[in-house]
């Protein structure tokens, strides 16, 4: 039981590390564009998946209802994204990139590409794919574990 509990520990430790690190070269990446970590998140959202509901957003962002209105209200603000009535019911709305939020999310990843290039060039390609591999598994296993996260 001792080794799980160092296991925790330094994972607890390397984990919250990570996100330190992580969060303080992604507010430098998406400073140039005038967005915060978090509205950024949300537009490389709508990029991969496409106009959302404002339930499927607030989903797949792990955000309250009202937190994610707020942020919607800013990217609509700021021209990056739009609010429209569903074609089948109108009370259901739904959130797309505009083309300047298009254009933006396309230069955030172009962003964090280069940043990712730059952190991985001295891991070896086996090495990349591993942890990858491992990320994604952790990722899925706590998503299932917080279903109710941010609802």
């Amino acid at each position: 039981m001792a080794d799980a509990e160092q296991l925790y520990r330094d994972l607890d430790r390397e984990a919250r590390r990570l996100q330190r690190n992580l969060e303080c070269c992604e507010r430098s990446l998406v400073a140039c564009c005038g967005l915060t970590v978090a509205q950024a998140d949300a537009l490389l959202v709508l990029h991969d998946r496409g106009p959302l509901t404002m339930n499927e957003f607030a989903s797949e962002m792990r955000l309250h209802g009202t937190t994610m209105t707020r942020m919607t209200d800013a990217l609509v603000a700021k021209h990056l994204a739009r609010r429209a009535e569903d074609g089948d019911d109108r009370r259901v709305v739904r959130v797309s990139l505009t083309e300047r939020g298009e254009g933006t999310a396309l230069d955030l990843q172009a962003s964090l590409r280069r940043f990712y290039a730059t952190a991985l060039a001295g891991l070896p390609a086996e090495d990349r794919a591993v942890m990858l591999r491992l990320l994604a598994s952790l990722s899925h296993a706590i998503e299932e574990i917080q279903e109710g996260c941010g609802s």
